[in-house]
């Protein structure tokens, strides 16, 4: 069996990416975080207070494309932790 073949799987079946942990639970919540936050008018609907003269729309919502940036290195981050240490406990991955 090719190296190919034997990566794919099943979703579903016993692949650890498809099963959900508390991780990936954190994960959604972070990144629906970084999604809903911003579209929600009612948190950056004025002008004051003011930062260097621009209203706090612009820099609000120019504040959270950086955390945003943020959230998804932390979910990216976690997500890495975790699968190393699947790949401790199981010992796969050691043929790379």
């Amino acid at each position: 069996m090719d190296e190919m073949a034997a990566r794919r799987v099943e979703p579903g079946g016993t692949d650890p990416r498809w099963r959900l942990t508390p991780t990936k639970i954190a994960v959604a919540g972070l990144l629906l975080v970084g999604i809903v936050v911003p579209l929600l008018v009612g948190t950056y609907d004025r002008v004051e207070p003011r930062l260097l003269g621009f209203p706090f729309f612009y820099w609000y919502q120019l504040l959270w494309v950086f955390l945003a940036a943020g959230l998804c290195y932390l979910s990216f981050w976690l997500l890495k932790r975790e699968r190393r240490a699947h790949e401790r406990r199981t010992g796969a991955g050691e043929h790379r």
